[in-house]
């Protein structure tokens, strides 16, 4: 929980439920469209609206008179509350590119209520209660199970087996993964050599080299 003072009043905001922080998302979305057609008035309303929401503010602020730096520290502390707090895999490949044919305003809170409804058997209002990183982690394994069950049938099928020209055998072609599922691969470990063991002539380490030559 954190505190936001506008016009001398202090509201407590709390960590929004699943069901608010989409409508916040919504919002900032909103404000990233007005940014880019620079509707700065139309930025500056969201940013009030934003504010309002993840506060729960009832009471009635003439957000004209309120300092730009004042309002602009209550939305800062207002989304820090607001943030996914869990480093989640799926998150890393989950950048969204061009807008789907089939997206509409709201969408996003459809798909979680379609998401646990499917899974889970859970009602709108059990799902709009849910915590942020409870939600997005559990999306994260439904995302798991599906990946796992298309690879289970993948398996039995025959266009898995393609056939090798070059050893004239069948083999495997295992199903694509998305990125976030695949393992990281580690930096190769630093081995000590023994004086003795060294080439002759100078012996040039790069790793300090790379590290000198970088602009101070």
């Amino acid at each position: 929980m954190t505190e936001i003072k506008i016009n001398k009043l202090v509201f407590k905001v709390e960590r929004s439920t699943l069901r608010n922080w989409v409508g916040l998302n919504a919002l900032q979305e909103k404000m990233k469209e007005a940014i880019s057609k620079r509707d700065y008035n139309l930025y500056s309303d969201l940013v009030s609206k934003y504010v309002e929401m993840a506060s729960g503010i009832e009471t009635k602020i003439e957000w004209a008179k309120v300092p730009w730096f004042e309002l602009l520290e209550a939305y800062i502390r207002c989304t820090t509350e607001n943030l996914i707090r869990v480093e989640f895999p799926i998150l890393s490949g989950n950048k969204k590119s061009e807008k789907l044919p089939w997206e509409y305003e709201g969408r996003e809170w459809y798909f979680w209520v379609n998401l646990f409804a499917s899974n889970y058997g859970w009602d709108e209002e059990r799902t709009g209660n849910l915590d942020i990183d409870m939600a997005i982690g559990l999306y994260q394994e439904i995302t798991i199970d599906g990946q796992l069950d298309r690879e289970w049938w993948w398996g039995l099928s025959e266009v898995a087996y393609p056939y090798d020209t070059v050893s004239k055998t069948q083999r495997f072609k295992p199903l694509d993964r998305p990125n976030w599922m695949l393992p990281v691969v580690a930096p190769p470990k630093k081995v000590k050599v023994r004086q003795d063991m060294l080439p002759v002539g100078q012996v040039i380490n790069l790793a300090e080299k790379d590290e000198n030559s970088k602009p101070s």
